[in-house]
């Protein structure tokens, strides 16, 4: 009886094991799938920045996203995003904005984290040298953005991004 119960035991270990094992394999490609459409995107983004083109840019966010920039404007919406970034592409900004027509940039993923088959957390380095305000250059930026995708409707967006700016100089601790 008793070896009849460890091998009734053993049956189900093996079964639970194995379904473990399919449904971890399907979240897994799921979230490989995910993992895919949003550094796809993300290199799309980048892309758009380089390039200066606002349409790229702004196609990448969901239409109510929203947006934190390094100097604290909080920006809701394709509207308010296109808004902003019209004047930093433009050759010639308001007073007070600078222009990142000369600029060239590099950015690269830190870290990518599923939370769930439609939500992605994505942290990205970048760094940025030749924005201008007005006469004066700017001097060369580096910093991260932390920025949420999520699938829409089928469709991978941004619905929030947050920029930080490191302060010059900064160097990350040795060990982080």
């Amino acid at each position: 009886m008793r070896s009849h119960r460890v091998g009734v035991a053993l049956v189900l270990l093996v079964v639970a094991i194995g379904m473990a094992g399919c449904g971890s394999h399907s979240d897994t490609g799921d979230r490989n799938e995910a993992h895919q459409a949003v550094r796809d995107g993300v290199q799309r983004l980048m892309s758009a920045l380089d390039r200066r083109d606002l349409d790229g840019f702004v196609a990448e966010f969901h239409p109510a996203a929203d947006f934190h920039n390094p100097i604290g404007m909080v920006l809701h919406g394709r509207a308010e995003i296109r808004s902003l970034h019209e004047k930093l592409f433009s050759p010639a900004p308001p007073p007070g904005f600078p222009s990142f027509v000369g600029t060239s940039s590099t950015g690269s993923i830190q870290s990518l984290r599923a939370l769930s088959d439609d939500v992605v957390v994505v942290d990205w380095q970048w760094t940025q040298q030749g924005a201008r305000t007005g006469a004066d250059d700017w001097p060369d930026r580096q910093g991260t953005n932390t920025l949420i995708w999520t699938r829409e409707n089928g469709e991978w967006g941004v619905a929030a991004w947050r920029d930080k700016d490191f302060p010059p100089g900064y160097q990350r601790p040795p060990g982080f």
